[in-house]
């Protein structure tokens, strides 16, 4: 583990803020560093070594959210609880975790509000729910699935939205059709300095001076994405003067 906690020079990755004021997240929302799951962390060592990282950001827990893809990742909220169980006995110190899932908009997940067999995310009386659509054709159930999880009585929230490239092309468009459902909007931090590309840069950085996402995320997959991407993404942020996951500040209050 240590050669991967040496690529961390904790003094250098915190951003500063204005007047010492805390604008940065300290909670992560969307994050895949529950270990050997899906596409995400691939060991106990990594999650460690990533956690070490967080917290030299300034972060003081995460919300875990591995995919729930069928026929790529075939994971169960049963199975995912057993591995998070699993890995809050290994991890000790100040860092907090919590358990969501990362979900793909199709007819698997219809059929699981359904059955109500979802694994969610429990923030006061809000059932948080966070969803995946295609990159770069929209999904047939895509729309349908937001307003099944709202008249379910769940929140649903949109991943890393400036990365579709549909909704890039047409903006106005879709923001008011998502707007309708009721959806929230998470963005991924490293798009704001170029992590996927320039296109969801720009239009993270205009939904960021819209203020529109209610969430931000790592959307961790590898720890060498906090430093290259992460903390320079934590500093466009804490420039803005927003306010960063202030749903989740109750955890810390």
């Amino acid at each position: 583990m240590m050669d991967l906690l040496r690529r961390f020079r904790p003094q250098n990755l915190a951003p500063e803020a204005p007047d010492g004021e805390r604008l940065a997240p300290v909670w992560d929302f969307h994050c895949h560093l529950l270990p050997a799951v899906d596409d995400g962390l691939r060991s106990l060592e990594e999650t460690r070594a990533a956690i070490t990282g967080m917290l030299a950001l300034g972060y003081q827990g995460a919300v875990l959210t591995p995919h729930i893809y069928r026929g790529v990742y075939d994971n169960t909220p049963q199975a995912l609880r057993e591995h998070f169980r699993a890995l809050r006995q290994e991890i000790e110190g100040d860092f907090s975790l919590h358990l969501a899932a990362e979900y793909f908009a199709d007819e698997a997940l219809l059929t699981a509000i359904e059955r109500d067999d979802i694994l969610y995310l429990e923030l006061g009386r809000q059932k948080i729910v966070l969803v995946e659509f295609p990159t770069l054709m929209p999904s047939p159930a895509g729309m349908d699935v937001l307003l099944q999880l709202r008249r379910a009585g769940y929140q649903p929230v949109l991943a890393h939205v400036e990365r579709y490239r549909y909704v890039q092309l047409e903006q106005s468009l879709w923001l008011s059709r998502l707007e309708r459902t009721g959806v929230w909007l998470q963005c991924d931090i490293g798009s704001l300095v170029g992590q996927y590309g320039p296109h969801p840069q720009a239009f993270a950085r205009a939904l960021l001076d819209q203020e529109l996402p209610t969430l931000w995320g790592t959307d961790l997959h590898r720890v060498a994405q906090l430093e290259r991407y992460v903390a320079p993404g934590l500093a466009v942020l804490t420039k803005s003067g927003q306010r960063i996951n202030a749903v989740l500040e109750e955890w810390h209050a």
